[in-house]
């Protein structure tokens, strides 16, 4: 199934319930329906069919109708991240197959028209692949490059999601930020699978998020732990919201102790994946705290398994162009409860008295101590070719003695770091 067909099943069923809300603006499902009706036709004079359509846009509202008309109109829709700069721009569309450019900004040096809604610019040149989206990798290493995906590739796998996410047509999602983010997209898309509501900000105002979390009677919130923190830290309670669901970076003891606090009825699901593989694994609830580096067990019909120390996954859910198994290079280990344990990338490991140390499993253990708001672990190289592990802390820290011997039921002695710079 396409991800617009959701569109114009709900906006035919649902028509003048909320489709979308965003700091005091809302759209219903018959409206944004009409708008991406419209649109698709605007865009189909313009040929798109068959052509990569790059968006670079700055409301996730506008990103979500552009790409749903594109791919109505048989484009191959790709969402630029917005704080890409021109010049980077530049290099981006003469290295990759676009056919058709779309800003909601002028950018003179690209020489772009004038369109009724938006600036364009279009080349003679088509998709690699058609019939699919493409999602930006995270530019890391560079300039992102496009992956591309079969819209199967992630509607077969929502009625999974939904199941483990409790993901129905009466819930209503918060996130925050660009869906130029894969997570954010591929959240996105699952919610309007079911028919539920849409709830996002551009803003990054914890005191407005939770005030709209309660006025609008949130379900779900989607963030990375690093944009749920500030919102932990608000006043007040939220007692509709029954999942917190988040990835991509390492939860705190104090960060999920303050998410419970704030959001009593709440479950949170903290999930491992890839942007070549999408969803790997899950844990949730104090199972986060009582394991650091674990991840979880495997999402259904995705198969995990660790060769050579690296995490290779076998799933149906996976990009186009590449052959399974598939590792993006991610060590880890299974434990005997076929669980996966997440020990970062090899250029993180660490040579301490002769042993391996996964810097990864060092900074998640600190992260679950009381008291430790935030982290961060480096090390020192000897004249012999030990390192020497040193860690950063903050927050209110227990004394050494009584750190070490809480580090000790996770750690091995040589897995301790040496030093503590609090």
């Amino acid at each position: 199934m396409k991800c617009y067909e959701y569109l114009l099943r709900w906006g035919k069923e649902k028509k003048d319930d909320i489709f979308y809300e965003e700091d005091g603006f809302s759209m219903t499902w018959v409206e944004a329906l009409r708008f991406v009706e419209e649109e698709k036709e605007a865009l189909s004079a313009l040929g798109v069919k068959g052509k990569l359509t790059a968006l670079y846009l700055h409301k996730p509202l506008t990103q979500l109708l552009y790409f749903l008309a594109l791919s109505y109109a048989g484009s191959v829709p790709v969402l630029y991240h917005e704080y890409l700069e021109e010049k980077d721009l530049s290099v981006m569309l003469e290295k990759q197959p676009v056919g058709l450019f779309l800003s909601d900004r002028p950018l003179p040096s690209l020489s772009l028209k004038q369109g009724k809604h938006l600036f364009f610019r279009t080349w003679n040149r088509k998709a690699p692949r058609p019939g699919v989206f493409g999602v930006l990798t995270s530019g890391s290493t560079g300039l992102p490059k496009i992956l591309y995906r079969r819209d199967e590739s992630w509607t077969d796998f929502f009625p999974l999601q939904d199941r483990i996410f409790k993901v129905d047509g009466s819930s209503r999602l918060f996130f925050h930020g660009s869906l130029a983010f894969t997570g954010n997209l591929n959240m996105v898309m699952d919610f309007l699978s079911e028919g539920a509501s849409l709830h996002g900000s551009s803003r990054l105002t914890p005191k407005t998020w939770i005030e709209r979390i309660q006025k609008e009677k949130i379900t779900h919130i989607y963030m990375i732990p690093s944009k749920l923190s500030p919102l932990s830290k608000t006043r007040g309670q939220a007692e509709t919201v029954t999942h917190i669901l988040t990835g991509s970076q390492l939860m705190t003891a104090s960060l999920y102790r303050r998410l419970t606090e704030r959001f009593p009825a709440a479950s949170v699901i903290l999930y491992y994946g890839a942007s070549e593989l999408s969803y790997i694994s899950f844990t949730e609830g104090k199972e986060i705290l009582r394991s650091p580096d674990k991840v979880g067990k495997p999402f259904p019909h995705v198969k995990v398994s660790i060769e050579n120390g690296e995490i290779t996954v076998d799933t149906p859910y996976g990009i186009e162009g590449i052959s399974m198994p598939y590792t993006c290079h991610d060590l880890g280990r299974l434990d005997e409860k076929g669980e996966l344990h997440f020990l970062g990338r090899r250029e993180d490991m660490y040579h301490v008295q002769g042993n391996h140390v996964s810097r990864q499993k060092v900074l998640s253990t600190l992260l679950v101590v009381d008291g430790v708001e935030d982290a961060e672990v480096t090390a020192l190289k000897q004249k012999n070719g030990d390192d020497t592990l040193i860690a950063f802390l903050t927050g209110q820290v227990m004394e050494r003695k009584q750190l070490v011997k809480r580090l000790s039921r996770h750690l091995k002695p040589w897995e301790i770091p040496s030093r503590f710079m609090v």
